[in-house]
Formats: structure tokens, sequence, C-alpha cells
């Protein structure tokens, strides 16, 4: 039986929505619904208590994955030669000292060869079989593409605001899951021709799933702060025009609007509604969602 039935399954034979009566102040508009905690951590549900933590000032910026400059090795012959053999390819793992082709002296006609410099991929391959090449031609581009350079743009406001060390979280919304990294250098100059400075993180890429050349969002927090409450995005549901949590009491859930204020990428400040200490759903509110409204629409259908 495949997850979505499944889930099906037990939303119909373990929830059952109940009105909300007898409840003082803010409970009096809340709705409620049943459901045992087992049953909402099987549908994928997390519990958490609300508490206060650290919210960030963020500032989202545009970013390039670049290649990392100092880990680039261009592979040139000594002497003037013919290449006699070519054993390496564009997109190949090599190591360093690896023979990646093998070439002939054009004045003493001494063979020699041509090896890695470091380990890496062999981005670019500009060599074939019997060509003559000069010093100063490379045969081959190896990269080490373990360790990249995250080059993000700063605007001239955030050129002062912006210092190495900064935590900043990087995401793309068609590639690899997001990270949380940190500055490392920022450019003690900026752009002549665009006006915008740069900052730098060097970016660890040990499975390879960051690409030279993919834009990203940059999120750099210039400060954090503290606040009495907050939840994650996740936990925060739009029920009838309103923002909503799930707060729960022993096996029942209400759903209570709340006041939000600030958010982060991550967090949303909770004003109003849900007090420290109080347990909510921090994930898995639109399945709670979903049988209200589909209970309310099987009730009103019933009058």
């Amino acid at each position: 039986m495949n997850r979505f039935i499944l889930t099906s399954l037990l939303l119909l034979s373990a929830i059952n929505v109940v009105a909300a009566e007898g409840h003082a102040d803010h409970h009096s508009a809340a709705q409620e619904l049943t459901l045992a905690l087992d049953v909402f951590n099987e549908l994928g549900g997390e519990l958490a208590t609300a508490a206060a933590g650290r919210l960030r000032d963020e500032r989202l910026l545009p970013a390039e994955v670049r290649l990392n400059a100092e880990a680039v090795a261009h592979v040139n012959p000594r002497f003037a030669a013919q290449i006699t053999q070519v054993n390496a390819n564009t997109g190949d793992q090599v190591k360093a000292g690896q023979v990646l082709a093998r070439a002939e002296n054009s004045d003493t006609l001494a063979a020699f060869e041509l090896v890695s410099l470091i380990d890496g991929v062999v981005i670019n391959r500009h060599v074939t079989l019997g060509e003559h090449l000069q010093p100063t031609d490379t045969a081959f581009v190896v990269a080490d593409l373990t360790r990249l350079w995250l080059d993000i743009a700063l605007y001239p406001k955030q050129v002062a605001q912006v210092k190495p060390g900064m935590a900043v979280h990087i995401s793309t919304s068609f590639g690899p899951a997001p990270v949380e990294a940190e500055i490392n250098y920022v450019a003690p100059v900026v752009d002549k021709a665009t006006r915008t400075g740069l900052a730098r993180v060097f970016l660890a890429n040990p499975e390879g799933q960051w690409k030279p050349g993919m834009f990203v969002a940059a999120r750099v927090a210039l400060t954090d702060f503290v606040v009495p409450v907050r939840v994650p995005q996740t936990a925060v549901i739009e029920l009838k025009g309103k923002s909503v949590v799930f707060i729960r009491e022993q096996n029942h859930w209400r759903a209570q609007a709340v006041e939000l204020g600030r958010r982060d990428h991550a967090y949303q400040e909770v004003m109003s509604g849900l007090v420290a200490g109080e347990q909510y759903a921090a994930a898995g509110g639109f399945l709670l969602k979903a049988q209200l409204q589909k209970d309310e629409l099987e009730s009103g259908h019933n009058h």
C-alpha cells in the first residue's frame, strides 16, 4: 500500500472533528480535532514546545558558484612537442602525478609525459593525438571541484555591513539542499563598472552537488536577536484568511490564530496566540488543516 493511501486511511480512521465549546477568551473561536500523537508522527508530523529563540536580521543577495581559482591547474608541455598519446578526457577524475598524455620533444625527439599537478577533474582538454604544442599552450585544465568559491554580490549599502565570519544561508530552487556556511573573505575594493562589492564563501563540495556557474540565493545574517516565542515557518498555516498554529492539548489539536512578528528564512516570531511551554505542530499542520476542511464540508452537507 503506498504512503498516500495509508495516510488517507489513517486520517479517516483516527481523526474526528469536535466543536470547540467552553473555551474562554481567544480559545472560543478556535476549532479542534482529535488525533493521537503516534498517528500524527506516523503521518510525518513533528511536535515541538514553544520557546524563545534567535532570529536573524538577514539580507538576501545574489551569488554565483565559481571554480576555486587557487585549486585549478593548467598542464602545459615543457618544450615544443608533438602529442604521441592521450590518456585523459574531459570529465575524467585524475590524481596528482597521473599521466594525462605523452609527447615527443620537437627538437631532440626525446619522449616526456604531461602529468596532472593536482587531484581533480579534467574540465578542459585542448589537445589531440599528433597535435604540435608550444610551452605556452595549455593541454589540460584540471580543477579540484571539492572546494569551490561562492561569490556574493554586495550592493553599496551592504559593502560596509558584511564582514568575514557572518553566517550565510545558501539555497537554490533547482539543485542541492540548502547549506549553512560563513563569509570567509570580503574584497577590499568595489567593482568600478557595477559599483558592487564582493563577499566570498569557501564552499565545501565533497559530493559534487554544487556546480560552477550556478546562480544561488545567499541570505547573509548581519545580526541576530532573541524573541520570546519563535516557531519554524512550517508551523504557520493559513486557514480562512488567518495565520494559525495547531496547539496540542493531550490528543486534541486546536487551530489557534496567532499574531506574527519578525521572521527569517527558517523561523517566525509569534507575538500572541501561542505562549512559551505550549506544544504545537512544528510540521504536519497542513494535514490537520485538510481534515478540518474535509469534516466541515461533510458537516455542512449533513445539515
